[in-house]
């Protein structure tokens, strides 16, 4: 497992990043809620204030995540990085699936050992359409057995 990453340019890899907007609009919500509940409790001791300044934390939280965006996924003419696996080199990945678990995203790669499988969230991600990860994998990757096991 290498983490170091090539220097890469822009159109050298392919780039999965987190996504502003989705955390700005989250954190801005539960926020909202969040002073909502806490200006019209009429007592302080409350479990309505213990939720509102649950949400107040959360909401902070996900305001302040918005600022540190993290790349999800990288692929290049090497293999595919990720930020808790590292580099993966083509040839140790067997095929890849994406799966959707309620309105989220997975991208699975299925890898030989000591990787195995390799489960990667895109729900939060700034990913239009699967077929762009199809699209990048086709294009960088120089193993032709790698294919999409979704659908067969």
């Amino acid at each position: 497992m290498n983490n170091n990453l090539s220097e890469t340019r822009p159109e050298n890899c392919f780039e999965v990043k987190e996504s502003r907007s989705k955390f700005l609009i989250l954190g801005c919500g539960a926020s909202a809620v969040a002073v909502f509940l806490l200006l019209f409790t009429p007592r302080f001791l409350s479990v309505v204030t213990l939720i509102g300044t649950l949400l107040a934390f959360v909401g902070c939280i996900m305001i302040y995540k918005s600022f540190y965006i993290k790349t999800l996924l990288r692929m290049d003419r090497e293999g595919a990085w990720t930020a808790k696996h590292g580099l993966i080199l083509w040839s140790d990945i067997n095929d890849y699936s994406f799966e959707s678990i309620s309105k989220s995203a997975i991208l699975t790669l299925h890898c030989q050992p000591p990787y195995e499988s390799i489960l990667i969230d895109l729900s939060m991600s700034t990913l239009k359409n699967i077929r762009h990860i199809t699209e990048a994998i086709n294009r960088y990757s120089d193993n032709p057995t790698i294919q999409n096991k979704t659908f067969q």
